[in-house]
């Protein structure tokens, strides 16, 4: 007889969780498309207070076969700009009330700090050799997030995401006109810009680790649960 597997549904995820979780979906994708718009038309990074087209940059799109004249053609300075600093205040505000939300009922805490024996090497090496064999978790397992997962969850919240919020605001004359320590907290404007897109790389590439997870764990049960909070658990094997 065939085998059948049997199972239970949790409950995975609150409301704050999910529909902040989908707001930075959404945001994300506008900030980067607009992000890339703005990149195009000026598409040299430097590093100081100054640069223009023809000086000494630290990257350079035409060194990659894209010449200045072809970028420029491809973006949209005002398209990006607009969507862009929209979907920033959107974010901004969206993760202020996700992370207030869960501070007060210490989801944090109890989902994402990590524990002790988590940090043992032992157990590191064991969920290192899970995540390089795309072994996903079974059982019990499945309820809760690895010590990867906590560790860049909280890297991107509490450190990525205010960083590319700070590097942001500080290329903003209306912003530094008022607080000028802004600029010189990162080196200069054209510092804070370079900075600001590296940091984009940085969740650009947590981004697609992650979804590259949740498809080796299950796409479906993972997305439902995402949207619903609901999550089938599987317990055993019958025949």
């Amino acid at each position: 007889m065939a085998l059948k597997q049997s199972g239970n549904w949790i409950h995975r995820h609150n409301y704050n969780v999910r529909i902040c979780h989908w707001i930075n979906v959404l945001c994300f994708t506008y900030l980067l498309l607009s992000g890339i718009m703005m990149f195009l038309q000026f598409p040299e990074l430097y590093w100081g207070d100054v640069g223009f087209r023809g000086y000494e940059a630290i990257f350079k799109l035409s060194n990659w076969g894209l010449t200045w004249e072809e970028a420029d053609a491809l973006g949209n300075r005002q398209w990006g700009r607009n969507y862009h600093f929209l979907f920033a205040w959107i974010f901004l505000f969206n993760n202020l009330i996700y992370v207030g939300w869960n501070l007060r009922n210490r989801h944090f805490f109890k989902r994402m700090w990590p524990r002790r024996g988590e940090l043992h090497k032992d157990n590191l090496k064991e969920e290192l050799n899970q995540h390089l064999h795309l072994r996903a978790a079974k059982g019990d397992a499945s309820k809760k997030y690895n010590v990867f997962q906590k560790l860049s969850y909280l890297i991107v919240i509490f450190v990525l995401f205010p960083f590319m919020v700070i590097s942001g605001v500080a290329q903003m004359p209306a912003f530094t006109a008022i607080s000028p320590e802004l600029i010189d907290l990162f080196g200069g404007r054209q510092s804070a810009r370079t900075l600001h897109a590296i940091s984009t790389l940085l969740l650009v590439l947590f981004v697609v680790i992650h979804v590259f997870e949740v498809f080796v764990a299950g796409a479906t049960n993972h997305i439902r649960a995402m949207i619903t909070g609901k999550y089938y658990l599987p317990t055993k094997e019958k025949k």
